[in-house]
Order: C-alpha cells, then structure tokens, then sequence
C-alpha cells in the first residue's frame, strides 16, 4: 500500500532524538580513545546505531534534505560548543562566527519548512 507520512511534528521530534544520540556516542567516541576502551566503544556504536535508525524514521514526515542539513548542523555546532566550554578546546572568533552562522542556516532551513 502507499506509504503513510508522518506528521511533522512527530518526525521532528524524532529527529531530536536522533541529534541527542548522535551528541551522545560522539561523547563516548572521546572517552573509547581510539576504541581502546570497550565499554564506551560499545556504547558509542550502539547510539550511533540508534541515532541512524531515529534519523531515518524522521524522513517519513521531513524532506532528507531538510533533515539532513538540520541533524548535521545541530551537531556541528553543539559539539563545537562542548569542545569549547568542558573540553578545554581552543576559543576563537571564527569559531564563534562558524557556529552563529551554522545556527543562523539552520534556522533559515527550518523556516523554509514552515512556509
């Protein structure tokens, strides 16, 4: 039979879901070390799985291209943050600047759903 789409609103949730898994085994990616250690190995394939699996269910209601851009920039820019304030990672203007202007596009994505 035809394939029934998801509600928007339902898909984006969804897709929050899935940054959320894809923010945490990016965590345990850090902390496996090069996959020398196996229990945050483990677990970051497993929420990688689990973020792969939620992010496809979110294009039943979210174009893939909107998805996409949307799920990778979230990411992008969240990591850079973490990076920057409880990693002890360098702090500098263009990374400020890359950030807004990820956040910036991601809104500009989200509002051309919307109209």
């Amino acid at each position: 039979g035809a394939e029934i789409a998801m509600p928007a609103k339902t898909a984006w949730m969804i897709l929050f879901g899935a940054t959320c898994f894809e923010l945490a085994s990016t965590g345990f990616m850090h902390q496996a070390q090069g996959f020398s250690k196996l229990i945050p190995s483990a677990l970051a394939i497993l929420t990688y799985g689990v973020s792969f699996y939620l992010f496809n269910l979110s294009l039943k209601g979210i174009e893939i291209s909107i998805a996409y851009s949307v799920w990778s920039a979230v990411v992008m820019a969240a990591l850079s943050v973490i990076g920057m304030t409880m990693l002890g990672e360098s702090v500098s203007k263009s990374k400020i600047s890359g950030i807004v202007a990820i956040i910036v596009g991601t809104v500009l994505l989200a509002q051309d759903v919307s109209e």
